[in-house]
């Protein structure tokens, strides 16, 4: 997975993945970050891109996640989600 932030507001993620081992694909996602207060941002997300092998369309409707960001530093980003979830991401 990798998640790119751009100033201001853009977020952009996407997960690629191997079908049988030889068909490629990837899940993208576009979306607008606001920040709610000090340590916790909402992102509502445009729908979903599905490609596989040189097949792609969109499917589903717009979604939104919040995110509570428990520690960043220059490499690394701590967060976790409204339901849970548990995130790290690392800077390439």
């Amino acid at each position: 997975m990798v998640q790119v932030v751009e100033a201001p507001d853009a977020i952009r993620n996407r997960v690629s993945f191997s079908v049988f081992g030889f068909l490629n694909g990837e899940v993208s996602l576009k979306g607008k970050l606001k920040a709610l207060d000090d340590k916790w941002i909402q992102v509502i997300f445009e729908p979903p891109q599905l490609k596989i092998g040189s097949l792609g369309f969109q499917y589903g409707g717009e979604s939104e996640v919040k995110l509570q960001i428990t520690y960043i530093d220059e490499k690394i980003r701590l967060g976790k989600g409204s339901r849970g979830s548990l995130f790290v991401f690392v800077r390439k």
